[in-house]
């Protein structure tokens, strides 16, 4: 479930080094009114994409062992449906 940020939490301060060229790229490219309101929005694009990276892995892998489970099911029903065939 993706966290709400749309409701204002009081905010905490950090103090975060960046290198210097970072800082003059985001100052050149950032469409908001502050670097604060850039690193906001970078950082909830971010870990959203992280999100959306652990449920891909968890899908990718309950369809694997599903996969699994499911080759074995046809194995024993396939060889039960051919026994009348022959």
């Amino acid at each position: 479930m993706e966290p709400n940020y749309r409701v204002r939490s009081p905010g905490v301060k950090t103090t975060v080094l960046f290198e210097r060229s970072l800082l003059e790229e985001i100052d050149a490219f950032n469409p908001f009114k502050t670097r604060k309101d850039f690193l906001d929005q970078a950082c909830k694009r971010y870990l959203k994409e992280l999100r959306r990276r652990v449920i891909d892995a968890k899908l990718a892998e309950a369809c694997s062992e599903a996969e699994s489970e499911d080759r074995s099911v046809n194995e024993e029903w396939g060889t039960i449906a051919l026994e009348g065939w022959k």
